[in-house]
């Protein structure tokens, strides 16, 4: 069953959500940036940045207007009809970054951990985990996620910072080298990489202090933007623009390369690999409750079972389509880039003008009636 017990702290969301939009971003977008726009790419980020500190202004201001969980504002401001159309949109976009990171977190493992492992097998082992946390509720996950935090994180900083006597600034130019178009498309893509952010939305009634829920959003995109620019810049300074455009999981590979003093591990590149599985696994999490969540409301269901193995079931079947077609990861790129964008701001913005419309006729509703009376 759902927790719905107000019991996560702002502490514990920070930490959900720096997991959330660091792993991914942090594994991929390197290359995609080094590739269009090379040193620029740093340039990019904070673009990017800025486009998630502008989702997450619109969500507070949602936020605050909410008075209850975000499903019925949608619904008391916008009609029925629109606010379930906008639950469906939230619903496929969960559901489907769900598949998509079950497909990246299946083959991180079978390319640095278990290469003669089965993509079926592994995959599965990952939804029963998800189905497991579902289960148990918001609050336990928290909790694990904020025990091994630290864990993660202090491991990854001192890998990095004994990366940096590899690092040749040469490669760091030139700068402001770039078309505006690819600076452009590298800000968008990370921009991308920032919307699972909007999970804010939803984990209104989960939090004790929802009122700063946008605030602890926006420490948690400062941080990771902190580090994937730190990141990007390392890796920058140790591959160059052509070889890191071309790596697969080209932070992956800088673990294998870093010579720890003493020489006491050969093989740390395993070890750092399950930073990146446990911040993918948090995020393939995230899309599984949300879309569980989502779809729970929308079937009025008292338990979650029937719309957590629905939706789960369709992650199965999005992942597979991804390991069986690569044309389907440009499908996705255009469905992000053109519809779930778009769409995000875009609901935002709806409901904030039917929310400001229903004020106004309400005042002077009012104002009319005072002055008959």
């Amino acid at each position: 069953m759902f927790a719905d017990n107000w019991k996560i702290s702002l502490r514990q969301v920070r930490r959900l959500l720096i997991l959330d939009i660091f792993g991914l971003s942090s594994l991929t977008l390197p290359g995609i940036l080094s590739s269009l726009t090379g040193a620029d790419g740093i340039f990019c980020l904070i673009l990017g940045m800025a486009g998630g500190w502008l989702l997450l202004w619109l969500m507070q201001k949602n936020l605050q207007n909410a008075e209850g969980d975000y499903y019925h504002y949608m619904k008391d401001t916008a009609g029925q009809i629109a606010g379930d159309a906008f639950m469906v949109f939230y619903y496929l976009y969960f559901v489907t970054l769900c598949g998509f990171v079950l497909y990246q977190t299946t083959t991180l493992v079978l390319t640095w951990l278990l290469p003669e492992g089965s993509y079926f097998w592994v995959s599965i082992l990952l939804l029963l985990l998800a189905a497991y946390g579902t289960v148990r509720g918001i609050e336990g996950r928290a909790r694990v996620y904020e025990i091994i935090f630290w864990f993660l994180g202090i491991p990854l900083l001192v890998m990095l910072f004994l990366a940096l006597r590899e690092v040749q600034t040469d490669y760091w130019a030139p700068l402001m080298y770039s078309k505006g178009g690819e600076f452009l498309y590298g800000s968008t893509a990370y921009w991308i990489f920032l919307l699972p952010l909007t999970a804010i939305l939803f984990l209104k009634p989960f939090c004790q202090k929802s009122e700063k829920l946008a605030g602890c959003g926006l420490s948690a995109l400062l941080y990771v933007t902190a580090l994937n620019g730190l990141i990007y810049l390392i890796l920058l300074g140790v591959f160059g623009r052509n070889t890191l455009g071309v790596l697969k999981r080209p932070v992956i590979t800088l673990m294998s390369m870093i010579n720890l003093p003493g020489g006491f591990f050969t093989r740390q590149d395993v070890i750092m690999t399950s930073v990146w599985f446990l911040a993918l696994f948090a995020l393939m999490h995230t899309g599984a409750f949300q879309s569980t969540l989502i779809l729970k409301e929308l079937f009025q269901e008292s338990g979650n079972r029937y719309s957590m193995w629905i939706s789960l079931a369709l992650a199965f079947i999005i992942g597979l389509g991804f390991f069986g077609n690569t044309f389907l990861m440009e499908i996705y790129e255009i469905y992000q880039k053109w519809i779930v964008l778009p769409g995000m701001i875009g609901i935002l913005l709806i409901l904030l003008l039917a929310h400001y419309t229903r004020r106004r006729l309400g005042i002077r509703k009012e104002k009319e009636e005072s002055e008959e009376h």
